[in-house]
């Protein structure tokens, strides 16, 4: 029975699901389409306990529990019950959960608002061997719900609890946490309080950090922690710790990293104040460090330098660090050519572990600002830039926000002497000549950073060489590879090296540039587009796990793009975020070549569409055909009317009646075409659960009515750019995607939003508020 540890292996890229799990997919798939008109609910029951929990994981995924399901669900032999984000449920229903699961070890409920302290309560009371619980965004829960009730025994489930979330539980506060649940608790290992900002104070989170010998703590968003409480104590047992959108700095990092030698997770994404110094003092001390979160922080390319020594690291994520630069991909590809590498892997052993990390996980979206120029025409700013002062010297410090990159001057105007040769463009110098202007601006430096300069010309490696080591150094552990946002770095030999050395490669995004033609290259742009769709079709044959794929090709023109992407290249694929070009964008050809035999496909984001038509996803529907047999429907009927025997006669009652019987065929045709759509690409859209379309400005409501009847199956949907939707857009998507979750249409002048949570229409103006009561939501059934 290995059915409990690959419950969810139809999203798992490579696991082959077993004949058990077929058999529960298929049950779940025919409940979900017919109901109790072909399942007979009372003998799910009966079901063996891995099978029910298989059955309840897709029914949550496709949010298609509902309140008929649940009873049969809820029995003695379930131990682990995940109803995360079912907000739909009722309320007496989880009531009963307490009494209906004595053995019951995991409840997850993170997001379903309507869970209160009774419920919470009444599952601590009757269920005495749960370990983990999860309550994170359930608003309602207060110090009440772990507090025993009056005359009644203490709460048996906190005696054993070893995982506890309860993020955004606003009303919980510090006495409880505190006296409650940590007394109550005394083998509590995790702990999650992410956002409870009133709650978390300093000498709560010094408590946590040390005192009750937690393994993880999440204290991401608890704004009011400041760096006193990672001083309190010289020993912590902490292994992961979460401190994501605080206001700490690097004096408590550097004062905590000592005192939690064991640490294997540190994030401290956005914490604004993090720089070197505290990558530094966490890869000194902390020698099992394996995942590293430091995304919009300040750190630069000196933090790489610390990253590398860190032997352990399995995850690295360190996007939209703006004051990194081309180098950090340098550094951590080690500088050294592919074949000096690979014979230093020979001889330190075949895993590389003495001279790099064994990375897995690498996100570097965004790395060094969005419009960031590689090569040496940038100048790299010291940490201490100089400038000019009032008497002519160079002295001070400029602000925080000037240590970035000092772009180079730009060219003169001035038209150059007869004689003088015009020098060619950038794209087209060779690497010798930009070397010798890199050389050349560092004459004009000052003479304490001309050295630096100097030295960083002479060793500076392209940006896409570095890219290019890189996946041979770390190649076969890599299993993601994000580089949304990094541009100058990806062309035709890089991808041909991920298709090469990256066979376990499960996740990709990528930024393409636009075309560069070097001097003395003897081919052409559709060269550099052939040799560009080659080896990404290449990396669709090679990367045969490869599920998740995001490609931004709005700098470059995408045709190239499309006939990769195209089945039966990328088999496994499960998610694909396209970004086309601004030119022009995707048209309804290139769109049904990418979904035309498509499978399994289940989130599809689509940006610069503009080149959509209006009547793209009716003719999907076959919508166009059936509105000609309208119109000829509404001409018989005016000839019909027409046809009289003598004045004032009316027509026969034998030709109305065989005009009624021959235009009811027709409407029972399209019914049932509406229903099985032939269009391979409208088949496709069928398994989209998230989906997301900007930039079609000739999309209008009629367009919207039919992308929903395709979109029979989608949760959340997100339409943007689109200034002729209405809200007849928003009501066609409550009506048509019948387990949705959430929808956002952005219109020129105002957004729409629905969610099941709230139900209710959100109206946001962009340009003025209005305060006109219309009388309708827009949204009634």
């Amino acid at each position: 029975m290995q059915l409990a540890t690959h419950s969810r292996a139809d999203v798992l890229p490579g696991v082959v699901p077993s004949l058990l799990l077929c058999c529960v997919q298929k049950l779940a798939h025919k409940l979900i389409k017919y109901g109790p008109k072909k399942v007979r609910l009372a003998q799910l029951s009966v079901l063996h306990r891995f099978a029910l929990e298989a059955l309840l994981d897709v029914l949550v995924v496709k949010n298609a529990l509902n309140d008929n399901v649940l009873p049969y669900v809820l029995t003695r032999q379930t131990q682990r019950l995940c109803l995360e984000g079912c907000s739909q449920l009722r309320r007496c229903l989880l009531n009963t959960i307490g009494h209906s699961c004595p053995n019951l070890r995991v409840l997850d409920v993170r997001g379903c608002q309507q869970v209160d302290n009774r419920i919470v309560r009444d599952v601590l009371q009757n269920c005495e061997h749960l370990s983990a619980l999860r309550l994170e965004g359930c608003t309602r829960i207060s110090d009440t719900a772990f507090a025993p009730a009056l005359w009644k025994p203490p709460l048996a489930g906190l005696l054993g609890l070893e995982e506890l979330s309860i993020g955004k539980c606003g009303q919980v506060t510090a006495e409880g946490l505190l006296g409650c649940v940590m007394k109550g608790a005394p083998l509590l290992k995790v702990l999650g309080l992410a956002f409870c900002r009133l709650m978390v104070t300093d000498d709560v989170a010094a408590e946590l950090l040390f005192n009750f010998g937690l393994e993880s703590l999440d204290l991401s968003g608890c704004s009011q922690i400041t760096d006193v409480p990672f001083r309190a104590r010289s020993h912590s047992m902490l292994r992961e710790l979460h401190v994501a959108s605080t206001q700490i700095s690097d004096a408590a990092i550097e004062s905590f990293a000592p005192s939690a030698p064991n640490l294997e997770v540190f994030n401290a994404a956005s914490v604004i104040k993090l720089s070197d110094r505290s990558i530094v003092a966490l890869a000194d001390s902390c020698k099992f460090l394996r995942t590293l979160c430091i995304c919009n922080t300040q750190v630069t390319d000196a933090a790489f330098e610390a990253i590398v020594q860190c032997r352990r690291l399995e995850c690295l994520d360190a996007s939209w660090c703006v004051r990194a630069t081309a180098r950090a991909l340098e550094i951590l590809a080690g500088g050294a050519s592919a074949a000096d590498r690979l014979d230093a892997k020979r001889n330190t052993g075949t895993d590389g572990r003495s001279s790099a990390p064994c990375l897995r996980e690498l996100k570097l979206e965004g790395l060094g600002g969005v419009a960031l120029d590689f090569g040496p025409d940038v100048l790299l700013a010291r940490p201490d830039p100089w400038k000019f002062t009032a008497k002519g010297g160079m002295g001070g410090s400029s602000p925080t926000w000037m240590q970035l990159r000092l772009p180079a001057d730009p060219p003169s105007l001035l038209l150059p002497p007869p004689a003088t040769i015009l020098s060619p463009p950038l794209h087209w110098r060779s690497e010798k000549s930009m070397q010798d202007d890199w050389a050349h601006s560092c004459e004009m430096l000052p003479p304490s950073c001309a050295d630096v300069s100097a030295a960083q010309a002479a060793t500076h490696i392209a940006p896409s060489v570095c890219l290019k080591n890189l996946t041979v150094l770390y190649g076969r552990s890599l299993e993601q590879v994000l580089l949304d946002g990094v541009r100058n770095v990806v062309d035709a030999p890089v991808l041909q090296a991920i298709a090469d050395n990256c066979p376990l490669l499960q996740q990709l995004a990528l930024s393409f540039s636009a075309p560069v033609l070097h001097e003395g290259s003897q081919g052409s742009g559709q060269d550099c587009d052939a040799a560009l769709g080659l080896a990404l079709r290449a990396v669709g044959a090679e990367c045969r796990h490869l599920s998740r794929l995001s490609l931004d090709s709005a700098s470059r023109p995408h045709l190239a793009l499309i006939a990769p992407l195209a089945p039966p290249c990328f088999p496994r694929l499960t998610s694909l975020s396209l970004c086309c070009s601004k030119s022009g964008g995707l048209l309804d050809q290139e769109l049904e070549l990418i979904l035309g035999d498509r499978v399994g496909l289940e989130t599809l984001e689509l940006r610069n569409c503009e080149g959509i038509s209006e009547g793209l996803f009716s003719k999907w529907c076959h919508r166009e055909s059936h509105d000609e047999e309208r119109v000829v429907e509404q001409l018989d009927q005016a000839l019909l009317s027409s046809l009289t025997f003598g004045y004032g006669g009316a027509p026969t009652p034998s030709l109305l009646d065989f005009a009624a019987t021959e235009l009811e065929a027709p409407s029972a045709r399209l019914l049932r075409r509406r229903q099985h759509p032939r269009c391979a690409a409208a088949l496709a859209l069928r398994s989209v659960s998230y989906f997301s379309l900007g930039g079609v400005s000739a999309l209008s409501d009629r367009s919207t009515d039919a992308l929903a009847e395709l979109l029979h199956d989608a949760q959340t949907v997100k339409v943007w750019g689109c200034a002729l939707l209405t809200e007849d857009a928003l009501r066609s998507f409550r009506k048509g995607c019948r387990y949705l979750r959430s929808v956002t249409i952005v219109t020129r002048d105002r957004t729409l939003s629905w969610t099941a949570a709230t139900s209710g229409v959100k109206r946001h103006r962009h340009r003025r508020s209005s305060f006109h009561n219309s009388g309708s939501s827009g949204t009634d059934d």
